[in-house]
């Protein structure tokens, strides 16, 4: 895989809007919970991107996330996006990413919304993979619980356990930059943004997920093993970020 020049840096205009990049969320709050799954169903769920799954000993880490984004310059809406960790496109045959390291790159498999204009400006802007469907999330007896329904189907329910043992910064700093790819309509992307999280918190386990009957991305998600026993969660009350352009990446 290489670059293809130049990213996509320039306004877009999105059902009659124009979008300037970098596209600020100026305030959302985040609730993750991660698993170990079978690594093999993982890269065979992903193999059209042409990437590889970051296999431990034969498993690979899959997170769900769910945002509630109030203040953004795509306007205010709901998210869960389905994330494998993966390796870069241009690893280094034999080099080893390490995952505490600030290294760690994902790739974003499925992503709903519940609002139009995110969805359309999300796939033609980064090509993400959103598509419209309804997403509940609310606060409830220290939980955050997520309720995701397509088409009137229920596809998945998410209760996370906000805990009381902080996740310190790195370097006591709350900005860290992220990395994720995306495919859409044939053309892989890669996204780096700046997130900055305050009061974020974490713990061993702390999540109770529900699959529904036999929406696809139901079976998607059993076909990786879930539901099960989450690795560790987290919760993010107080979070901003930058979302900047695109590298197209060509296979």
């Amino acid at each position: 895989m290489t670059f293809v020049d130049p990213v996509v840096d320039e306004p877009v205009v999105v059902d009659g809007e124009t979008v300037t990049l970098p596209v600020e969320v100026r305030s959302a709050k985040m609730a993750v919970a991660t698993f170990f799954v079978d690594g093999d169903a993982a890269q065979e769920l992903i193999g059209y991107s042409g990437l590889r799954i970051a296999k431990q000993r034969g498993r690979a880490m899959c997170s769900l996330s769910a945002v509630q984004y109030t203040d953004n310059d795509l306007g205010p809406y709901n998210e869960i996006a389905v994330a494998l960790v993966v390796d870069p496109h241009d690893k280094a045959p034999g080099a080893k990413v390490s995952m505490a390291g600030g290294t760690v790159t994902t790739f974003i498999h499925k992503l709903p919304v519940n609002q139009e204009f995110t969805c359309r400006a999300g796939r033609g802007i980064w090509g993400f993979p959103k598509w419209v469907a309804n997403i509940s999330y609310f606060e409830s007896g220290g939980r955050t619980e997520v309720v995701l329904v397509d088409g009137g189907e229920l596809v998945l329910s998410l209760s996370v356990k906000r805990s009381p043992i902080p996740i310190p910064a790195r370097g006591d700093r709350s900005e860290m930059v992220m990395s994720c790819y995306s495919w859409c309509d044939g053309v892989l992307r890669r996204t780096s943004w700046v997130t900055r999280n305050q009061g974020t918190t974490g713990r061993i386990g702390g999540a109770v997920l529900e699959l529904g009957a036999s929406h696809p991305m139901t079976d998607e998600l059993r076909g990786l093993g879930l539901p099960k026993r989450a690795l560790f969660t987290m919760s993010t009350p107080r979070m901003s970020a930058s979302f900047g352009p695109p590298e197209i990446i060509q296979v």
